[in-house]
Protein backbone atom coordinates (compact mmCIF):
# COMPACT_ATOMS: atom_id res chain seq x y z
CA UNK A 1 0.00 0.00 0.00
CA UNK A 2 2.95 2.34 0.54
CA UNK A 3 3.75 2.54 -3.18
CA UNK A 4 0.08 3.34 -3.88
CA UNK A 5 0.08 6.09 -1.24
CA UNK A 6 3.21 7.75 -2.62
CA UNK A 7 2.01 7.55 -6.20
CA UNK A 8 -1.32 9.04 -5.13
CA UNK A 9 0.43 11.93 -3.35
CA UNK A 10 2.54 12.74 -6.38
CA UNK A 11 -0.42 12.59 -8.77
CA UNK A 12 -2.46 14.74 -6.38
CA UNK A 13 0.14 17.51 -6.76
CA UNK A 14 -0.26 17.37 -10.55
CA UNK A 15 -4.05 17.44 -10.30
CA UNK A 16 -4.12 20.38 -7.86
CA UNK A 17 -1.78 22.55 -9.98
CA UNK A 18 -3.75 21.49 -13.06
CA UNK A 19 -7.02 22.60 -11.40
CA UNK A 20 -5.42 25.88 -10.31
CA UNK A 21 -4.53 26.53 -13.96
CA UNK A 22 -8.16 25.89 -14.96
CA UNK A 23 -9.37 28.19 -12.17
CA UNK A 24 -7.02 31.01 -13.23
CA UNK A 25 -8.12 30.57 -16.83
CA UNK A 26 -11.79 30.77 -15.80
CA UNK A 27 -11.14 33.93 -13.78
CA UNK A 28 -9.12 35.34 -16.71
CA UNK A 29 -6.00 35.74 -14.59
CA UNK A 30 -4.30 33.59 -17.21
CA UNK A 31 -5.56 32.66 -20.68
CA UNK A 32 -4.94 29.80 -23.08
CA UNK A 33 -2.52 32.07 -24.95
CA UNK A 34 -0.34 32.20 -21.83
CA UNK A 35 0.24 28.45 -22.11
CA UNK A 36 2.46 29.09 -25.15
CA UNK A 37 4.48 31.64 -23.15
CA UNK A 38 4.86 29.23 -20.23
CA UNK A 39 5.83 26.44 -22.63
CA UNK A 40 8.50 28.75 -24.08
CA UNK A 41 9.83 29.47 -20.56
CA UNK A 42 10.05 25.73 -19.88
CA UNK A 43 11.82 24.84 -23.15
CA UNK A 44 14.08 27.91 -23.37
CA UNK A 45 14.94 28.50 -19.70
CA UNK A 46 14.05 25.74 -17.24
CA UNK A 47 14.86 22.76 -19.45
CA UNK A 48 18.29 24.04 -20.61
CA UNK A 49 19.12 24.74 -16.96
CA UNK A 50 18.30 21.22 -15.79
CA UNK A 51 20.10 19.67 -18.79
CA UNK A 52 23.27 21.66 -18.15
CA UNK A 53 23.39 21.20 -14.38
CA UNK A 54 22.69 17.46 -14.67
CA UNK A 55 25.41 16.82 -17.23
CA UNK A 56 27.96 19.19 -15.71
CA UNK A 57 27.75 17.42 -12.33
CA UNK A 58 27.55 13.89 -13.73
CA UNK A 59 30.16 11.33 -12.77
CA UNK A 60 29.12 7.96 -14.13
CA UNK A 61 30.46 4.51 -13.33
CA UNK A 62 30.22 2.34 -16.45
CA UNK A 63 29.15 -0.70 -14.45
CA UNK A 64 25.97 1.11 -13.36
CA UNK A 65 24.78 1.98 -16.87
CA UNK A 66 23.24 -1.34 -17.95
CA UNK A 67 19.74 -0.65 -16.54
CA UNK A 68 19.87 2.87 -17.97
CA UNK A 69 20.58 1.56 -21.47
CA UNK A 70 17.79 -1.01 -21.13
CA UNK A 71 15.40 1.87 -20.36
CA UNK A 72 16.83 3.91 -23.25
CA UNK A 73 16.29 1.21 -25.87
CA UNK A 74 12.85 0.37 -24.44
CA UNK A 75 11.92 4.05 -24.76
CA UNK A 76 12.98 4.09 -28.41
CA UNK A 77 11.13 0.81 -29.01
CA UNK A 78 7.93 2.28 -27.54
CA UNK A 79 8.24 5.34 -29.78
CA UNK A 80 8.30 3.04 -32.79
CA UNK A 81 5.39 0.88 -31.60
CA UNK A 82 3.21 3.88 -30.69
CA UNK A 83 3.93 5.54 -34.02
CA UNK A 84 3.05 2.41 -36.00
CA UNK A 85 -0.16 1.86 -34.02
CA UNK A 86 -1.17 5.52 -34.44
CA UNK A 87 -0.62 5.34 -38.21
CA UNK A 88 -2.49 2.01 -38.42
CA UNK A 89 -5.40 3.53 -36.46
CA UNK A 90 -5.65 6.31 -39.03
CA UNK A 91 -4.77 9.20 -36.69
CA UNK A 92 -3.68 12.44 -38.33
CA UNK A 93 -0.13 13.69 -37.75
CA UNK A 94 -1.04 15.94 -34.80
CA UNK A 95 -2.89 13.13 -33.02
CA UNK A 96 -0.01 10.74 -33.77
CA UNK A 97 2.32 13.12 -31.93
CA UNK A 98 0.16 13.18 -28.80
CA UNK A 99 -0.07 9.38 -28.75
CA UNK A 100 3.68 8.89 -29.34
CA UNK A 101 4.72 11.31 -26.59
CA UNK A 102 2.27 9.94 -24.04
CA UNK A 103 3.05 6.30 -24.90
CA UNK A 104 6.83 6.54 -24.81
CA UNK A 105 8.05 9.14 -22.32
CA UNK A 106 7.32 8.72 -18.62
CA UNK A 107 7.34 11.02 -15.59
CA UNK A 108 10.32 9.27 -14.01
CA UNK A 109 11.74 12.35 -12.28
CA UNK A 110 8.70 14.07 -10.80
CA UNK A 111 6.74 10.96 -9.83
CA UNK A 112 9.38 8.24 -9.97
CA UNK A 113 11.92 9.78 -7.59
CA UNK A 114 9.40 10.38 -4.82
CA UNK A 115 8.23 6.78 -4.97
CA UNK A 116 11.77 5.35 -5.05
CA UNK A 117 12.75 7.43 -2.00
CA UNK A 118 9.73 6.23 -0.03
CA UNK A 119 9.96 2.63 -1.18
CA UNK A 120 13.70 2.23 -0.49
CA UNK A 121 14.42 4.65 2.40
CA UNK A 122 17.37 2.62 3.72
CA UNK A 123 18.88 1.82 0.31
CA UNK A 124 20.72 4.83 -1.20
CA UNK A 125 21.85 2.65 -4.14
CA UNK A 126 18.23 2.59 -5.31
CA UNK A 127 18.12 6.38 -5.73
CA UNK A 128 21.55 6.44 -7.40
CA UNK A 129 20.39 3.89 -9.95
CA UNK A 130 17.06 5.71 -10.38
CA UNK A 131 18.91 8.92 -11.28
CA UNK A 132 21.06 7.15 -13.87
CA UNK A 133 18.07 5.35 -15.38
CA UNK A 134 15.96 8.50 -15.38
CA UNK A 135 18.59 10.82 -16.84
CA UNK A 136 20.07 8.49 -19.47
CA UNK A 137 17.08 6.28 -20.25
CA UNK A 138 14.31 8.89 -20.04
CA UNK A 139 15.83 12.36 -19.74
CA UNK A 140 18.23 12.25 -22.67
CA UNK A 141 15.67 10.84 -25.14
CA UNK A 142 13.04 13.44 -24.28
CA UNK A 143 15.58 16.29 -24.11
CA UNK A 144 17.09 15.35 -27.49
CA UNK A 145 14.24 13.65 -29.38
CA UNK A 146 11.41 15.65 -27.79
CA UNK A 147 11.93 18.89 -29.75
CA UNK A 148 12.75 16.94 -32.93
CA UNK A 149 9.60 14.80 -32.73
CA UNK A 150 7.44 17.76 -31.67
CA UNK A 151 8.72 19.78 -34.65
CA UNK A 152 7.84 16.92 -36.99
CA UNK A 153 4.36 16.27 -35.57
CA UNK A 154 3.65 19.98 -35.21
CA UNK A 155 4.60 20.93 -38.76
CA UNK A 156 1.90 20.99 -41.38
CA UNK A 157 4.30 19.81 -44.04
CA UNK A 158 3.53 16.48 -45.66
CA UNK A 159 6.85 15.75 -47.36
CA UNK A 160 9.79 14.24 -45.50
CA UNK A 161 12.26 16.97 -46.47
CA UNK A 162 10.12 19.78 -45.05
CA UNK A 163 9.34 17.80 -41.88
CA UNK A 164 13.03 17.05 -41.31
CA UNK A 165 13.86 20.73 -41.85
CA UNK A 166 11.34 21.63 -39.14
CA UNK A 167 12.85 19.01 -36.83
CA UNK A 168 16.30 20.55 -37.20
CA UNK A 169 15.09 23.48 -35.11
CA UNK A 170 16.37 21.51 -32.13
CA UNK A 171 19.98 22.10 -33.16
CA UNK A 172 19.41 25.84 -32.89
CA UNK A 173 17.60 25.65 -29.57
CA UNK A 174 18.87 26.52 -26.06
CA UNK A 175 18.42 22.86 -25.07
CA UNK A 176 20.99 21.73 -27.64
CA UNK A 177 23.58 24.29 -26.54
CA UNK A 178 22.94 23.42 -22.88
CA UNK A 179 23.40 19.75 -23.78
CA UNK A 180 26.68 20.44 -25.54
CA UNK A 181 28.02 22.76 -22.84
CA UNK A 182 27.01 20.43 -20.01
CA UNK A 183 28.62 17.43 -21.67
CA UNK A 184 31.90 19.30 -22.27
CA UNK A 185 31.83 20.72 -18.73
CA UNK A 186 31.46 17.28 -17.18
CA UNK A 187 33.88 15.59 -19.59
CA UNK A 188 36.72 18.00 -18.83
CA UNK A 189 35.93 18.06 -15.11
CA UNK A 190 35.57 21.84 -14.92
CA UNK A 191 34.84 23.48 -11.53
CA UNK A 192 31.33 22.88 -10.21
CA UNK A 193 29.04 24.44 -7.61
CA UNK A 194 31.60 24.15 -4.82
CA UNK A 195 33.83 26.66 -6.64
CA UNK A 196 33.12 30.25 -5.47
CA UNK A 197 33.30 31.69 -9.00
CA UNK A 198 30.90 29.17 -10.57
CA UNK A 199 28.59 28.70 -7.56
CA UNK A 200 26.15 31.46 -8.70
CA UNK A 201 25.84 29.83 -12.14
CA UNK A 202 24.92 26.46 -10.66
CA UNK A 203 22.60 28.08 -8.12
CA UNK A 204 20.79 29.91 -10.93
CA UNK A 205 20.42 26.66 -12.89
CA UNK A 206 19.09 24.86 -9.80
CA UNK A 207 16.46 27.58 -9.23
CA UNK A 208 15.32 27.46 -12.87
CA UNK A 209 15.29 23.65 -12.80
CA UNK A 210 13.08 23.60 -9.69
CA UNK A 211 10.56 25.81 -11.50
CA UNK A 212 10.20 23.36 -14.40
CA UNK A 213 7.50 21.11 -12.94
CA UNK A 214 4.98 23.72 -11.68
CA UNK A 215 5.35 25.92 -14.79
CA UNK A 216 5.01 22.89 -17.07
CA UNK A 217 1.85 21.72 -15.30
CA UNK A 218 0.35 25.23 -15.44
CA UNK A 219 1.06 25.32 -19.17
CA UNK A 220 -0.60 21.94 -19.67
CA UNK A 221 -3.61 22.98 -17.57
CA UNK A 222 -4.16 26.18 -19.54
CA UNK A 223 -4.20 24.32 -22.87
CA UNK A 224 -6.70 21.70 -21.65
CA UNK A 225 -10.00 21.46 -23.51
CA UNK A 226 -12.86 19.17 -22.64
CA UNK A 227 -12.80 16.64 -25.48
CA UNK A 228 -15.55 14.61 -27.04
CA UNK A 229 -15.36 11.23 -25.35
CA UNK A 230 -15.29 9.20 -28.57
CA UNK A 231 -12.26 11.15 -29.87
CA UNK A 232 -10.21 10.34 -26.75
CA UNK A 233 -11.08 6.72 -25.99
CA UNK A 234 -8.98 5.07 -28.71
CA UNK A 235 -5.84 7.22 -28.17
CA UNK A 236 -6.18 6.71 -24.41
CA UNK A 237 -6.49 2.94 -24.85
CA UNK A 238 -3.28 2.96 -26.92
CA UNK A 239 -1.45 4.96 -24.24
CA UNK A 240 -2.64 2.69 -21.42
CA UNK A 241 -1.72 -0.48 -23.28
CA UNK A 242 1.74 0.69 -24.41
CA UNK A 243 2.90 3.08 -21.66
CA UNK A 244 1.26 1.74 -18.52
CA UNK A 245 1.18 -2.00 -19.27
CA UNK A 246 3.45 -3.14 -22.11
CA UNK A 247 6.46 -0.98 -21.29
CA UNK A 248 6.93 -2.00 -17.61
CA UNK A 249 6.10 -5.67 -18.30
CA UNK A 250 8.53 -5.75 -21.24
CA UNK A 251 11.30 -4.06 -19.27
CA UNK A 252 10.75 -6.44 -16.34
CA UNK A 253 11.17 -9.39 -18.72
CA UNK A 254 14.38 -7.95 -20.18
CA UNK A 255 15.75 -7.34 -16.66
CA UNK A 256 15.06 -11.00 -15.79
CA UNK A 257 16.75 -12.24 -18.97
CA UNK A 258 19.82 -10.12 -18.25
CA UNK A 259 19.79 -11.37 -14.65
CA UNK A 260 19.73 -7.94 -13.07
CA UNK A 261 19.67 -7.71 -9.28
CA UNK A 262 16.29 -7.48 -7.56
CA UNK A 263 16.96 -3.82 -6.74
CA UNK A 264 17.81 -2.86 -10.32
CA UNK A 265 14.78 -4.74 -11.65
CA UNK A 266 12.37 -3.14 -9.15
CA UNK A 267 13.65 0.38 -9.88
CA UNK A 268 13.39 -0.21 -13.64
CA UNK A 269 9.82 -1.49 -13.40
CA UNK A 270 8.66 1.39 -11.19
CA UNK A 271 10.15 4.06 -13.46
CA UNK A 272 8.81 2.35 -16.59
CA UNK A 273 5.31 2.19 -15.07
CA UNK A 274 5.09 5.93 -14.43
CA UNK A 275 2.39 7.92 -16.29
CA UNK A 276 3.26 10.13 -19.30
CA UNK A 277 5.79 12.94 -18.91
CA UNK A 278 4.44 16.46 -18.58
CA UNK A 279 7.11 17.75 -20.98
CA UNK A 280 5.47 15.91 -23.89
CA UNK A 281 2.47 18.25 -23.92
CA UNK A 282 4.76 21.25 -23.40
CA UNK A 283 6.92 20.36 -26.40
CA UNK A 284 3.85 19.82 -28.59
CA UNK A 285 2.48 23.20 -27.53
CA UNK A 286 5.81 24.85 -28.26
CA UNK A 287 6.03 23.40 -31.78
CA UNK A 288 2.38 23.51 -32.82
CA UNK A 289 1.26 19.91 -32.14
CA UNK A 290 -1.96 18.63 -30.58
CA UNK A 291 -1.11 19.71 -27.04
CA UNK A 292 -4.78 19.74 -25.98
CA UNK A 293 -5.13 16.01 -26.69
CA UNK A 294 -1.77 15.32 -25.04
CA UNK A 295 -2.84 17.14 -21.87
CA UNK A 296 -6.07 15.12 -21.75
CA UNK A 297 -4.22 11.83 -22.22
CA UNK A 298 -1.66 12.88 -19.61
CA UNK A 299 -4.28 13.60 -16.96
CA UNK A 300 -6.36 10.50 -17.67
CA UNK A 301 -3.34 8.17 -17.81
CA UNK A 302 -1.99 9.62 -14.54
CA UNK A 303 -5.22 8.66 -12.78
CA UNK A 304 -5.28 5.18 -14.35
CA UNK A 305 -1.63 4.63 -13.34
CA UNK A 306 -2.59 4.53 -9.65
CA UNK A 307 -4.05 1.12 -10.44
CA UNK A 308 -1.77 -0.16 -13.21
CA UNK A 309 1.50 0.49 -11.35
CA UNK A 310 0.35 -1.79 -8.53
CA UNK A 311 -0.75 -4.48 -10.96
CA UNK A 312 2.48 -4.35 -12.96
CA UNK A 313 4.69 -4.33 -9.86
CA UNK A 314 2.81 -7.36 -8.50
CA UNK A 315 2.91 -9.14 -11.88
CA UNK A 316 6.61 -8.75 -12.77
CA UNK A 317 8.22 -7.08 -9.75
Amino acid sequence: MEIFYNLLKAILVIVVIFLLALLMRKREILTEDHSAVLARIVTDLCLPAIVFVTLAKQTIELSELEPAFVMLFTELFCIGIAWLVAVWAGFDRAKQGAVVFCSAFGSSTFLGYSIIIQLFPETPQAMTEAVLISEIGVGYPIFILGPVLASYFGSGESDLKSAWSASLQFFRSPVFFALLLGFLWGFFGLPREEHPVFAPLFQLCNVLASALTPIAILSVGLMFKMPKLKTVLLPLAVVILIKLLFKPVFIGGVASILDFSKLWKDVLIILAAMPPAILGAVFLKRYGGDAALASTLLLAASVVSTVTVLFVFWFVG
